[in-house]
């Protein structure tokens, strides 16, 4: 419910900045927590790396840079590279 509401731009810039604060402390955790494993659980890609996988595909339309979070990065990035991932997108992209 935490992203959903910081997506919305209907919402007071001082409420928005809370909910950036909050998902930023969160991201700064996923730094240190993805710095040494490939995914959330460890070595198995879950139903978790895709939802913040989605997520970390949001920031982009809300001006959220993550370059803050290098591990967050380089897992999007892994994590854009998987086959599946690969075929998604493009399925996506043909709608």
């Amino acid at each position: 419910a935490g992203s959903a509401l910081l997506f919305n731009t209907s919402l007071p810039d001082n409420v928005l900045t809370i909910f950036r604060e909050k998902l930023f402390r969160r991201f700064d955790y996923l730094q240190t927590s993805l710095t040494d494993k490939a995914f959330l659980m460890g070595t198995s890609f879950g139903v978790a790396d895709a939802y913040l996988y989605t997520v970390l595909g949001w920031c982009k339309f809300f001006n959220i840079e993550l370059a803050r979070w290098p591990a967050l990065v380089a897992y999007r990035t892994r994590i854009s590279a998987r086959p599946a991932v690969q075929a998604a997108l493009l399925a996506e992209a043909s709608q």
